[in-house]
């Protein structure tokens, strides 16, 4: 604890020169991230959330600071910055109400609160702090699987081809601001709607990135409605052929980040291998519709769990 408290105490100490006093400090979950999260409790009353950083991360510091801030000037819903230091950002603290509980409790009202707020997302329209996705970004996520799962033996030149044809596909798609980890891990239920957090990369990207996040990972794919893609593409307008994006749009997502998975995996971050199997059956089925090359498929079949026709569960795109 006594490094935690050397890390803590600049941050602790600029809360009491605002008039914020401390009372308690306790760790809480982290990400994927090297950042380290804690939960302040205030007198008389209230909580703060402090991430803490790395000490080389003052760039990163500022930089997310300046997200936080764009962020609230267009009322998206996250968290608000109270505060920040060299090394930390003192934010709201949003609590653990997490959402799968609410889809099963009273499934109509929250996917009606997901798609307010990914509709608050798409209806800004001003460039984000972060640079677009492009092409070279969606082949650089791409490479990291096709690295992980075909090594020591190399990438065959079919599955390099479709991956490079695919992020030029995506670099065309029409662009909305992405949150690019709108998944339930990410998103809370608090003050009366959906709040995300880990929303510091967002950027313009294929307009329907975010809904791919929300319903094909992290228990997505097995909480919403059938019908819920279909209701987020009328609500938030998608031009037509929105379907066929959808399908483009999972196998590059879902590519990624089973190749993520896989390289914290190897990091000794084995908690993420309980992700791979469900993201593993729901970007084959993408890849399968597309017509992916045979080894591509394979190496996420084996990750499936399965054979090469292993069923998605939940929604199904098996039409296209």
């Amino acid at each position: 604890m006594g490094t935690d408290t050397f890390c803590l105490q600049p941050t602790l100490e600029l809360l009491q020169k605002q008039g914020i006093r401390p009372a308690a400090v306790g760790e809480i979950a982290g990400d994927a991230s090297t950042r380290r999260f804690f939960r302040v409790s205030l007198r008389p009353g209230g909580t703060l959330v402090v991430m803490v950083y790395p000490p080389d991360a003052a760039l990163q510091v500022a930089h997310h600071v300046r997200v936080f801030l764009w962020a609230q000037r267009h009322r998206l819903p996250v968290p608000r910055l109270r505060a920040w230091a060299r090394q930390a950002l003192v934010v709201e603290d949003l609590g653990e109400a997490r959402l799968a509980p609410f889809l099963a409790a009273d499934q109509g009202k929250a996917e009606e609160a997901m798609l307010a707020a990914l509709e608050r997302f798409h209806r800004v329209p001003q460039p984000a702090p972060n640079p677009p996705f492009d092409a070279a970004l969606f082949s650089r996520e791409l490479a990291q699987f096709l690295e992980h799962a075909f090594a020591p033996q190399g990438v065959p030149a079919a599955a390099a081809a479709f991956c490079q044809a695919l992020a030029a596909a995506l670099a065309a798609h029409p662009y909305r601001l992405c949150h690019r980890d709108f998944h339930l891990d990410n998103l809370l239920w608090a003050n009366g709607q959906v709040m995300a957090v880990d929303f510091q990369d967002l950027r313009q990207g294929p307009d329907t990135y975010d809904l791919v996040s929300l319903l094909r990972e992290r228990g997505g794919s097995q909480l919403f409605s059938p019908d819920f893609a279909a209701r987020a593409a009328r609500r938030l307008a998608l031009p037509a052929g929105w379907e066929q994006r959808f399908l483009a749009c999972a196998a590059q997502r879902g590519i990624k980040a089973l190749g993520t998975f896989l390289k914290l995996a190897r990091a000794g971050r084995q908690e993420y291998l309980r992700l791979v199997p469900e993201v593993a059956r729901n970007t084959l089925q993408a890849l399968q519709a597309l017509q992916a090359p045979q080894a591509l498929r394979d190496a996420v079949a084996t990750l499936a769990g399965g054979g090469d026709r292993a069923p998605a569960p939940g929604l199904s795109f098996s039409r296209l």
